[in-house]
């Protein structure tokens, strides 16, 4: 009798071996990402821009930020007046559209009077150290670029203003490289002019404002010109 108790207690004893687990403990920390958008557009300089007439060659020559294509009797001096600096910061690719909000200049002493927008363009100058698709090159061909401008042929010629909205910079859709970044990245100049008749894939006005037919009435013109930043999607 005492065999049997010692048998069955071992197999009780080996039985619990059996099924016993291993013992664990849990616990969860919760992890989570916060991404939240970084989009500005900041107008560092020129956020009002002016162009004043006063002599025929101003007329026929034009007004421009660059002293070569300026009439003015002393363009060097008056470089700064037509210039626009402007940084962007972005999280995320972006895109400028940009444009008139009115089809024409309109004149402040008489409304009826108007201007033609392409008697007024401006270059695009790249200031950072993002980089412009080449000249001539449809968007993301060239590799590690990260900005694309078809108006301005990736800032290597002149454009006239458009109407509002018009792509002004994109990001270049390239695989590797995007024009998210920070103000030292994404810095840039646009370099006004008026009646200087250049530019090749959106050219201004060919005819000087000394030729144009019918003379432009004698008036103050103006227009306001939009710069939205938005999302490159």
């Amino acid at each position: 009798m005492k065999k049997v108790f010692l048998t069955t207690a071992a197999l009780l004893i080996f039985g619990a071996g059996l099924f016993a687990q291993a013992v664990k403990d849990r616990q969860v920390i919760p992890v989570s990402v916060n991404l939240n958008q970084v989009l500005r557009m900041t107008i560092t300089n020129g956020g009002n821009i002016e162009f004043v007439f006063n002599s025929i060659d101003d007329y026929r020559n034009g007004l421009s930020a660059d002293a070569a294509t300026s009439g003015s009797a002393n363009p060097a001096s008056s470089e700064g007046f037509y210039q626009t600096d402007f940084t962007i910061s972005s999280s995320s690719r972006w895109m400028v559209n940009y444009g008139s909000e009115q089809a024409t200049f309109i004149g402040t002493d008489d409304p009826t009077h108007t201007l033609p927008l392409d008697n007024v363009g401006f270059a695009l100058v790249n200031n950072g150290t993002h980089t412009f698709e080449g000249a001539g090159q449809p968007q993301a061909t060239t590799a590690g670029s990260s900005l694309y401008s078809g108006p301005t042929d990736n800032a290597n010629d002149i454009a006239a203003l458009e109407v509002y909205p018009a792509a002004l910079i994109e990001d270049n859709d390239d695989a590797t490289t995007s024009n998210a970044g920070d103000a030292s990245e994404n810095s840039f100049s646009l370099l006004w002019r008026c009646g200087t008749s250049e530019g090749t894939l959106t050219p201004m006005n060919l005819v000087s404002l000394l030729n144009q037919q019918p003379s432009p009435d004698p008036d103050r013109y103006v227009t306001n010109v939009i710069f939205e930043l938005a999302v490159d999607n």
